[in-house]
């Protein structure tokens, strides 16, 4: 029975950083994974002068992927204490984006006013994306921020081992 997880995160998402991986979720050995969506908010942007738009992509990477800084953050069961830890690994905010010796295919293309906060996003059952051990799953921001956003994250992510 597939186990459903959150995986929360609140840091600066910064101007200086270029394009940055919100989450990168690495399944565990037999526990593949699918993105069933996620809340995205930001709390220190106001006013239409601060106002930005910005692109955000779901990936797909396979083969050896390699994450480079950003914040490790404990996946939390829907039940905590009683639920099964997670056996996935998820890393936030990383500014310097993954890469793969494999294929990195980009699964969908979306667009984040950040002002339109929060953002939810639900992805029906047939289209989740799904990694297994080796692969990754990868929400990216696309878009360089013209300054400084301290953004709120959580991604809502399936275990199905």
């Amino acid at each position: 029975m597939p186990r459903v997880y959150r995986i929360p995160y609140t840091g600066t998402l910064t101007a200086a950083g270029g394009d940055a991986d919100l989450v990168v979720i690495q399944p565990a050995s037999n526990k593949p994974c699918r993105l069933v969506g996620w809340v995205v908010s930001q709390v220190s942007e106001v006013g239409d002068a601060a106002e930005e738009d910005v692109q955000i992509t779901v990936r797909h990477m396979t083969a050896t992927v390699t994450v480079t800084g950003g914040t490790a953050v404990t996946p939390v069961p829907n039940h905590p204490g009683t639920d099964t830890a997670a056996g996935l690994t998820a890393t936030c905010n990383c500014t310097t984006v993954a890469t793969t010796s494999g294929a990195s295919t980009t699964m969908e293309q979306l667009g984040w006013n950040e002002r339109n906060t929060p953002w939810e996003r639900w992805i029906p059952e047939e289209l989740r994306p799904v990694a297994i051990n080796g692969e990754a799953l990868v929400v990216r921001m696309e878009t360089t921020l013209a300054d400084d956003m301290t953004g709120t994250l959580t991604f809502f992510v399936e275990e199905l081992g």
